[in-house]
């Protein structure tokens, strides 16, 4: 196999390497919410048995507590996100940065 051959085997491993760990990335969000979602309302009668702020718990959390979370998965996604793509865009041979440093 020629050189050329080589790095298109390298560049593939290396996109199916990147898009596991978005999938790992997004499945682990994914259940948080589904955790946070599903949790929240499985458990409302035994939540509501305490208070916070003068409201039962189980009405704080569904309310305020889970959209704050979903708040917190979108800027973990977006944080992440942003740096695995530059760190993916400055690894890339025909990337201008890479050229540059070439």
């Amino acid at each position: 196999m020629d050189s050329a051959g080589n790095a298109a085997t390298a560049g593939a491993a290396r996109r199916l390497r990147y898009w596991r760990r978005v999938r790992r990335l997004t499945l682990g969000l994914l259940l948080v919410w589904a955790v946070v979602t599903l949790t929240t309302v499985w458990f409302a009668r035994e939540l509501n048995a305490w208070q916070a702020g003068g409201f039962p718990v189980g009405f704080w959390l569904s309310a305020q507590g889970a959209i704050l979370v979903y708040l917190l998965l979108i800027v973990v996604y977006a944080f992440v996100m942003d740096r695995w793509d530059a760190a993916w865009r400055a690894a890339s041979p025909s990337s201008p940065q890479a050229r540059a440093d070439a």
